[in-house]
């Protein structure tokens, strides 16, 4: 009995370090490391990631025909994700898979490669051999309550903590799973029903553009113009246009929180408003703006309605998420940026989610923005110096200054309005604390300023001078949505002007 149960495990063993080198690892090539303890750090997450593969491949093969199914089909998909992982640091996401069904056939084939085929061609050839293997060779001891027993230990170990649960969902074959499981829970937020604000008071223009830029991570005390040392955004600084907001207080410090809240009339006493409420964005579309949301993160389930208000959605990096360790850069926005202003009505409120100053830094910013040195060079962010966080930290406020600059740009000789508002902070090392979505101070000081065309001035100069008069006030974050309104020239139903920055108070 033990003979037979042990050579049987061995089978599911070969076969799952053969699906581990072909379709884990290669989710791990990209990682940054230095020295041996971010080495053996990887190897744990492989590890980890391959005890839940053997656990799926035992539990298969313990019916040969099952088996026949279900490994060359695992095979097929896992060649798919690997490949495209390697040739072009992309992974399965839910803004894959939305993306999939809205593409035409001429699309998919362009990255169709004779090198896919040929990979999936030679996987599809080892999965056979250990089919016939499994067919010939053996006879699992028991099955029927083996069977049972696995499935339970594979339920058990998905779920043992959070951070190997998110883990696996990240990795191959869970994130399959998960990506279609996220995609059906997003589109079911986008079409829940909300209440909508009304807006009681309309001020009409030819035309405008309200540009709407959700940041990501940035906090107000590393911008040079509020003050902090390095000069971290100095065409902003040239702008005579720029007003910075730097006394912004958010309670939220994590973006799925944080985003519903600021696009919605919810406050800091009312929360609940931001999952029951309609965003701005629908009291801009009807009002006959033409509007579109432009990111570089993802859907997210707590906001995926609001996306679904708009007219128009582009995802420029679909295929990325955290977990991918690849230059992913707020540039990448500017190309459909310009599609979308020549596609403009005349009106548009144009929504830009960027990736910002969101870890691991160094991927988000191009090298030639890489100025203060030394940057951080290992995954875990504990591994590097606090000098070295800052740095690349403070890289992504340089890349936040020129990414932000070329979008004033785009809009400078047009009636527009730019409001900026970061979804939270960062936290840089003090008190020993890192990144965001704790309690840390560091993390509730949001980065926020507003830029407006010389000619928004002359539509709307009283506007601007309360904006003027308001820039050093302490507001919360619930200031936004009535301050989006404000700028089109429309006010919300319950705003009395202490929520409006473009209100003399």
């Amino acid at each position: 009995m033990w003979r037979d149960l042990l050579r049987y495990a061995g089978f599911v063993a070969l076969c799952t370090m053969w699906a581990t080198v072909c379709f884990v690892i290669p989710d791990f090539l990209d990682n940054p490391i230095d020295g041996w303890k971010n080495v053996i750090t990887i190897i744990i997450y492989v590890t980890a990631i391959g005890i839940m593969n053997f656990l799926w491949i035992y539990l298969a093969a313990m019916h040969r025909h099952i088996f026949a199914v279900f490994f060359p089909l695992y095979v097929i998909l896992g060649a798919v994700v690997a490949y495209y992982r390697i040739a072009y640091h992309a992974t399965i996401t839910p803004m894959i898979i939305e993306a999939t069904f809205h593409t035409n056939a001429g699309t998919v084939a362009g990255v169709v490669s004779w090198q896919l085929i040929l990979f999936i061609l030679l996987n599809i050839g080892v999965a056979i051999g250990f089919v016939i293997w499994r067919y010939k060779g053996f006879h699992p001891v028991k099955p029927l309550w083996q069977a049972p027993i696995v499935l339970l230990l594979i339920i058990i170990y998905y779920n043992f903590n959070g951070r190997l649960h998110i883990s696996l969902n990240q990795r191959y074959p869970m994130n399959i799973v998960y990506s279609i499981t996220e995609y059906a829970r997003f589109q079911h937020a986008a079409h829940a029903e909300r209440i909508k604000t009304s807006v009681i008071k309309h001020t009409s223009t030819d035309s405008l553009d309200v540009i709407v830029v959700i940041g990501e991570a940035l906090r107000a005390d590393h911008l040079s113009i509020n003050g902090y040392e390095r000069p971290t955004t100095p065409l902003l600084q040239l702008q005579n246009n720029v007003v910075s907001l730097s006394n912004i207080y958010s309670q939220h410090t994590y973006t799925s929180a944080s985003i519903p809240h600021i696009l919605t009339c919810a406050d800091s006493s009312s929360t609940e408003l931001a999952y029951a409420r309609h965003s701005f964005i629908q009291n801009f579309a009807d009002e006959g703006y033409s509007t579109s949301w432009l990111s570089n993160q993802d859907y997210g389930h707590s906001y995926a309605t609001f996306i679904n208000e708009t007219d128009t959605t582009i995802f420029p990096n679909a295929s990325k998420t955290v977990f991918v360790y690849n230059s992913w850069t707020d540039m990448d926005l500017l190309p459909p940026l310009k599609q979308l202003m020549a596609q403009q009505t005349s009106h548009n409120l144009y929504i830009i989610h960027t990736i910002g100053s969101h870890w691991y830094y160094n991927l988000h910013v191009p090298e030639s923005l890489q100025l203060f040195q030394p940057l951080t060079n290992n995954r875990v962010v504990t591994s590097n110096t606090q000098e070295q966080v800052i740095n690349s930290y403070d890289n992504t406020v340089l890349c936040f200054d020129a990414f932000l600059n070329s979008v004033i740009m785009h809009f400078e000789n047009r009636p527009a309005i730019l409001l900026y508002l970061s979804d939270h902070g960062e936290s840089l090392g003090e008190n020993g604390i890192y990144l965001h979505a704790s309690g840390a101070e560091e993390c509730k000081y949001p980065a926020a300023l507003v830029w407006y065309s010389d000619k928004y001035e002359q539509l709307f100069p009283d506007k601007i001078a309360a904006l003027k008069e308001n820039c050093n006030k302490h507001y919360c974050t619930d200031y936004f949505f009535y301050s989006v309104l404000s700028a089109a020239g429309m006010k919300a139903e319950g705003n009395e002007g202490s929520l409006d920055i473009f209100t003399h108070k």
